[in-house]
C-alpha cells in the first residue's frame, strides 16, 4: 500500500511537474510575446497596420458582397430566360388545343353527314319497300288474271260441248249449223285474232313498263350504290380523322407531359427565386444593419485608437516624468544617503516582496483569464470552420443543381422544339387532308340532294290503261299461265327475300343501337375531357404552389448565405474586438503596474520626506548650520512640489485607467452582443433548415397529388379507348347490315330478271 500510494504520488508529482513546465513555457512564451509587442508597439508601421487591417477587411468584405450580387444577377438572367421558354412553351401548348378542338370540330361535322347518309339511306330503304309492295300487288294482280283465265278456260270448254253436241244433232239441221258453225268460226277467228293484238299489244306495254321499272329501279339502285359508296368512304374518312386524332391526342399528351415537366421544373426554379429574393431582401436589410452597426463600431473603434493614441502619448509624457522623477529621486536619494544612514532598507524589501507576490497574483489571474480568451478564441474559430465548410458545400450543391437543371432545360427545350416542328408537319398534312375530305363531303352532299330531290319514276296513266286492257281482254290465258308459273318459282325467292327483310330490320336494330352507343361514348369522352380539364387545372394549381414555394426556398438560401457571411463577419469582427480588449488588457495591466511602482516611489518618497523633516527637525534643534537647514528646506519645498506632481500624475493615470474599464467593458458587452446574433443566426439557420423540411414534404405531397392525377387520367384514356372499340364493333355491324342490304338488293334484282326472263318465254310460245 505504502509503495502504491509512493507510486501515485510519483505519477501525480510527475504530471504536475509536466503540467507547471508546460505553464512555464506559456509565461515564457506569453512573456516574450509582450515584449516584442511593447517593443513594437511605438514602431509606426505597425500603428499603420494596425489601422489598415480593419479597412482591408471592409473592402475583402465589400468585394465578396459584389460577387455574391454579380452571381444573383446571373441567376436572374437564367430565370428569367426559363420564365421566356415556358411562356413560349404555354403559348404552343395554347395554339395545339385550339387545333385540336377545331379537328374535334370537324370531326363531330363529319359525324353529322354520317348520320344525314344514313337518314337518306333510310329513305332509300323505305323506296325500296314500296317498290316491293308494288310488286305484292302486281302478284295479286297475276292471282286475279289466272282465275279470269280458269272461268275463261270453262267457258271454252262449254263452248266445245255446245260445239259437239250441234255436229252430233239433226242431220236436217246440218246446213244450218254449217252456217252458225261458219258463223261462229269467223267470230271465233276474229276474236282469236282480236285476243292476239290485244295480247301483242298487252306483251308489248308490259314489256315497256317492265323496262321502264328496271331502269328505274336500275338508276335507284345505281344512286343507291352511289351514296353507299359514298357513305363508306365518309365512313372511312371518318375512321381515317378518328385514327388521327387518337395520333394527335397522343402526341399531344406526350407534349403536355413534356410541358408539364419544363413547368414543374420552372414553378422549382420559381420557387427557389421567390426564396431567393426574399432571402436576398432580408439579407439586404441585415447588411443595412450590420453595415451601421460596423460604421458605428468603427466610429467607436476610432475614438478608442484616438484615446488610445492619447493615453500612449500621456504614457509616455508619464514615462519621461517617471525617469525625471527617477533621476531625481535618485539624486536626493544619494544626497539623503550623504545626510544620514540607510535605516529603512529591510521594510522597502518586505514591501517589495509584497508588491512582487501581489503583482505575481496579478500576472497568475491575467494569464487564467488569457487561456480563457484562447478557449473562446479557439471555439470560435472552429464553429467558423465548420460555417464555413457547410456554407463552401451549399454553394456547391446549388451550383451543381444549377447547371443540371440547366442542361435538363436545355434537353426539354431541344425535345419540345423537335415535337412541335413535328406536330406542325403532321397539322399541316392533316389540314390538307381535311380539305380534302370537306370537298368529298360537298360533293356526297350534293349527290343526296340531287338523290332526294329525284321523284321516283312512276306512270299511273299506263297503269290505268293496263287496268283497262286487262278488263277487256280476257284472251290472256298462256300469259297468264306463264306469270302463275312464274310466281309460283318465286316462292323461293319470296322466302329469301322475306328472311333478307328480317336481316335488314336486325342490321337497322344493330345499327341504331351502334349510334346509341356512340352517342354513350362521347358523352363519356365528354366526361374524361372535364375530370381531364378538373385534373389539369388542379395540376396548374399545385404548380402554382410549387413556383411560390420554390422562390420562397431561393430567397430562404440567400438569407441563409447572406446570415452566414454576416456571421463570418460577426467573428472577424469578434476576433479584432477580442484581439483589441487583449491589447488594452495589456495596456491596462502595465499602466496598473506603472500606478503601483508610482505609489511605491510616492511611499517611498513620502517616507524620505519624513526622514528629511526628521533629519531637519534634528538639525534645527541641533541649529550647527543654518545654511544647511536652509538647503534641506528648499529641498523638502521640492520634494513636496514633486510629490503633488506624482499626485496629480497619478490621478490622471487612475483616470485614464477607468476609462480603459470602462472601453473593456463595452468591448466586453459588444462581444457579447456578437455572440448573442451569433446564437441568433444559428437559430434562424435551424428555423430556415425547419422551413426546408417543410417546402419538402409539401412538393413530395404535390407529387403524390400529380401522380394520382396521372393515374386517374390514365384510367379515364382507358375507358375511352374501350368505347372506341366499342365503337369501331358497332361499325363494324353496321358494315355487315350494308353487306346484307347490298345483297337483299342483288336479290331483288335476281328475281326482276328471273320475271323479265318468264315474259320473253312466254312471248316466244
Amino acid at each position: 500500500l505504502i509503495h502504491l500510494q509512493a507510486h501515485l504520488r510519483g505519477y501525480l508529482a510527475r504530471k504536475r511537474f509536466q503540467r507547471r513546465k508546460v505553464q512555464e513555457l506559456a509565461i515564457c512564451c506569453i512573456q516574450r510575446n509582450v515584449r516584442k509587442f511593447l517593443e513594437i508597439r511605438d514602431w509606426p508601421w505597425w500603428r499603420l497596420f494596425v489601422k489598415i487591417a480593419p479597412v482591408l477587411n471592409v473592402q475583402r468584405t465589400e468585394q465578396e458582397l459584389r460577387l455574391s450580387r454579380d452571381e444573383v444577377e446571373l441567376l436572374k438572367a437564367k430565370v428569367e430566360k426559363l420564365e421566356k421558354e415556358r411562356v413560349e412553351l404555354k403559348q404552343s401548348h395554347d395554339m395545339l388545343e385550339v387545333k385540336v378542338s377545331d379537328l374535334w370540330t370537324d370531326l363531330g361535322q363529319e359525324q353529322a353527314a354520317s348520320a344525314q347518309a344514313a337518314e337518306m339511306l333510310e329513305a332509300e330503304t323505305a323506296e325500296r319497300l314500296r317498290l316491293d309492295k308494288e310488286v305484292r300487288e302486281l302478284q295479286a294482280r297475276c292471282s286475279q288474271l289466272q282465275q279470269q283465265k280458269d272461268r275463261m278456260e270453262m267457258e271454252a270448254m262449254e263452248t266445245r260441248m255446245l260445239r259437239s253436241a250441234d255436229l252430233n244433232g239433226d242431220v236436217s239441221d246440218e246446213d244450218d249449223a254449217s252456217a252458225a258453225g261458219s258463223i261462229y268460226k269467223q267470230k271465233y277467228e276474229r276474236a282469236l285474232r282480236e285476243a292476239e293484238m290485244a295480247k301483242r299489244q298487252l306483251n308489248q306495254q308490259h314489256e315497256d313498263d317492265l323496262e321502264k321499272q328496271m331502269m328505274a329501279r336500275k338508276s335507284t339502285e345505281k344512286r343507291l350504290s352511289e351514296a353507299l359508296a359514298d357513305l363508306d368512304e365518309g365512313r372511312q374518312a371518318v375512321n381515317q380523322w378518328k385514327r388521327k386524332a387518337q395520333k394527335l391526342s397522343a402526341e399531344l399528351q406526350d407534349l403536355k407531359l413534356l410541358v408539364e415537366e419544363h413547368m414543374a421544373r420552372n414553378a422549382e426554379l420559381e420557387k427557389k427565386q421567390r426564396k431567393f429574393d426574399s432571402e436576398l431582401g432580408q439579407a439586404s436589410d441585415g447588411l443595412k444593419q450590420e453595415r451601421q452597426q460596423r460604421e458605428k463600431l468603427q466610429r467607436d473603434k476610432d475614438l478608442l485608437c484616438a484615446e488610445k493614441q492619447a493615453l500612449e502619448q500621456q504614457l509616455i509624457c508619464c514615462r519621461a516624468e517617471l525617469d525625471a522623477q527617477h533621476d531625481r529621486v535618485n539624486c536626493l536619494r544619494r544626497e539623503l544617503d550623504e545626510l544620514s544612514f540607510s535605516t529603512h532598507a529591510e521594510e522597502e524589501v518586505a514591501k517589495l516582496k509584497r508588491a512582487k507576490q501581489e503583482l505575481e497574483r496579478k500576472s497568475r489571474d491575467q494569464e487564467e483569464e488569457l487561456e480563457d480568451l484562447a478557449a473562446q478564441v479557439t471555439m470560435l474559430e472552429q464553429s467558423k470552420l465548420r460555417l464555413e465548410m457547410a456554407l463552401e458545400k451549399a454553394r456547391q450543391e446549388h451550383r451543381r443543381e444549377l447547371s443540371q437543371r440547366d442542361e435538363e432545360a436545355d434537353e426539354a427545350r431541344a425535345a419540345a422544339a423537335k415535337k412541335l416542328r413535328n406536330m406542325e408537319a403532321l397539322l399541316e398534312s392533316e389540314q390538307e387532308e381535311r380539305q380534302c375530305l370537306q370537298r368529298q363531303r360537298q360533293e356526297l352532299e350534293r349527290r343526296l340532294a340531287e338523290l332526294s330531290e329525284r321523284p321516283p319514276p312512276r306512270d299511273p296513266q299506263v297503269e290505268r290503261r293496263l287496268r283497262r286492257d286487262l278488263r277487256r281482254t280476257r284472251a290472256l290465258l298462256q300469259d297468264a299461265q306463264v306469270m302463275l308459273d312464274s310466281a309460283r318459282n318465286g316462292q323461293a325467292a319470296r322466302s329469301m327475300l322475306r328472311q333478307l327483310k328480317n336481316q335488314l330490320e336486325d342490321a337497322e336494330f344493330a345499327k341504331s343501337a351502334a349510334i346509341k352507343a356512340r352517342q354513350g361514348a362521347e358523352a363519356e369522352l365528354e366526361e374524361v375531357q372535364v375530370q381531364l380539364e378538373e385534373v389539369l387545372r388542379t395540376k396548374n394549381e399545385a404548380e402554382t404552389r410549387c413556383l411560390q414555394l420554390a422562390r420562397e426556398k431561393g430567397a430562404l438560401q440567400v438569407l441563409l448565405e447572406e446570415m452566414e457571411e454576416e456571421q463570418a463577419e460577426l467573428m472577424k469582427k469578434y476576433k479584432s474586438a477580442v484581439q483589441q480588449m487583449q491589447n488594452d488588457q495589456k495596456l491596462m495591466s502595465e499602466q496598473t503596474q506603472q500606478i503601483l511602482d508610482l505609489e511605491s516611489e510616492k511611499h517611498h518618497l513620502k517616507e524620505q520626506v519624513q526622514d528629511l523633516n526628521s533629519k531637519m527637525d534634528h538639525l534645527a534643534s541641533q541649529a550647527e548650520d543654518s545654511h544647511a537647514v536652509r538647503r534641506l528646506e528648499a529641498r523638502v519645498r521640492e520634494l513636496e512640489s514633486r510629490l503633488e506632481l506624482e499626485q496629480t500624475a497619478k490621478n490622471r493615470l487612475e483616470n485614464q485607467v477607468q476609462r480603459l474599464k470602462e472601453q473593456c467593458s463595452r468591448l466586453q458587452e459588444e462581444s457579447e452582443q456578437a455572440v448573442h446574433k451569433e446564437q441568433q443566426s444559428a437559430e434562424s439557420c435551424r428555423k430556415l433548415q425547419r422551413q426546408m423540411r417543410e417546402l419538402r414534404e409539401d412538393c413530395t405531397a404535390l407529387q403524390h397529388r400529380e401522380a394520382e392525377a396521372q393515374q386517374r387520367c390514365h384510367e379515364l384514356e382507358m375507358s375511352l379507348e374501350n368505347a372506341e372499340m366499342d365503337l369501331q364493333v358497332t361499325k363494324q355491324d353496321l358494315k355487315v347490315a350494308c353487306q346484307r342490304i347490298q345483297d337483299l338488293q342483288a336479290a331483288l334484282e335476281e328475281d326482276l330478271d328471273s320475271g323479265t326472263d318468264v315474259a320473253e318465254d312466254s312471248d316466244s310460245d
